[in-house]
């Protein structure tokens, strides 16, 4: 574009102005008083996890095993705070059928065991009578693991409910807490982005 074709529609921008109509006037905005505040928060915080795999007493005998296998200690959360059992229960829907099987068979065992020695449920008993069903996870560790699908069960009991815990934003805010890196505060939980 020639320079003199910039001067002229710069010089000619005013009488366009004025040829165009005004706009009627709009209505002020009603009051802001009107509309609702809403506080918004995110769907961990608000939403309780809908249990769809293990049944209400393997879920309950799930929740007591993550409690002695990852109990609450020096401000960190127990299993249940942490809310792994319930993250056990969408995992292993989501696991291969032998995994589906091992727990389901191993949280039977649980009980069963808990019933014909105590008579009530495992998530009923003491801790002391409980350490006695749980004997198999005191074994020494081999490369090949044991050759007890009972004890292959609480072993990979174990493993997924220390990771589920550690993993999981409860651990991290109470690992966090009084720590300061030199960034600022340490936190190494990553949230949504919203």
């Amino acid at each position: 574009m020639k320079r003199r074709s910039i001067l002229q529609t710069f010089a000619a921008l005013p009488a366009a102005a004025a040829a165009v109509p005004a706009a009627p006037a709009q209505a002020a905005p009603a009051s802001t008083e009107q509309f609702p505040k809403l506080t918004l928060n995110g769907p961990d915080s608000v939403a309780d996890p809908v249990r769809r795999f293990f049944s209400p007493d393997q879920f309950a005998a799930l929740t007591r095993l993550g409690d002695m296998l990852v109990p609450g200690f020096n401000g960190r959360p127990s299993a249940s705070q942490t809310e792994a059992p319930a993250f056990l229960d969408f995992l292993v829907r989501e696991s291969p059928a032998a995994v589906q099987k091992l727990y389901r068979d191993g949280l039977d065992h649980l009980n069963s065991a808990s019933q014909s020695g105590h008579g009530v449920p495992f998530d009923k008993i003491a801790a002391d009578q409980a350490a006695k069903i749980l004997a198999p996870l005191q074994a020494s560790w081999t490369y090949d693991g044991p050759s007890d699908s009972f004890a292959k069960f609480l072993q990979q009991a174990k493993s997924d409910f220390l990771q589920a815990a550690m993993n999981s934003r409860e651990w991290a805010e109470s690992a966090s807490r009084g720590r300061r890196g030199s960034g600022g505060m340490t936190n190494y939980f990553w949230r949504a982005v919203e």
